[in-house]
This record gives structure tokens, sequence and C-alpha cells, in this order.
């Protein structure tokens, strides 16, 4: 993967684990937990993370009007392995506000 797609994904991250960002995103999915749409508001925000950057890369690289290769998707699930204890570890803090 190309230095600028990763670059990508990574910055959808960042922006996503932004505190603010969090926050908006935690007490919306809190809520719907509450409400009993959802069973756990922590698994929905990080699957809402992943999301985002799964949709910064398809974004990017329609942008590039090139197809996405298997090893592409590959590098893709390593970054994500890569920040998953980080992005976790900022939802449960805030979980336990």
């Amino acid at each position: 993967m190309e230095a600028v797609a990763r670059g990508v994904i990574e910055q959808a991250i960042d922006d996503e684990v932004t505190e603010q960002r969090l926050e908006l995103s935690f007490n919306t999915f809190k809520r719907f937990e509450e409400e009993g749409y959802l069973k756990s508001a922590e698994s929905a925000m990080f699957g809402k993370i992943y999301a985002e950057a799964f949709n910064y890369f398809v974004n990017y690289k329609m942008h590039t009007k090139d197809p996405i290769s298997l090893n592409e998707m590959e590098e893709f699930e390593r970054v994500i392995d890569r920040r998953v204890l980080e992005i976790w570890t900022k939802i449960m803090h805030l979980s336990a506000k």
C-alpha cells in the first residue's frame, strides 16, 4: 500500500479518536444502548471508527481510480491491528467517566 493511502487511514483514525468526537458518538450510542437498540455502546463506537477508516480508504481509492488490491486490504487490517489497543483504550476510558 502506498504511503498516502496508509496516511489516509491513519488520519481517519486520528480524527475519530479525538475526545470531542468520541464523546459525541458515545452519548448517542449510550442512549441507543439504554433504549435497548444496542448491546454495547463501546462496540458500536469501535465499529464506527473502523467503518470511518475504511470509508476514508475507499474514497481515496475511488478518487485515484485504482482498484483495491488484496494486499491493500491486508495492509488496511494491519493498520487497524496496530491501533486497536489505542482505540479500545480511549473508548473504555471515556466509558468509565
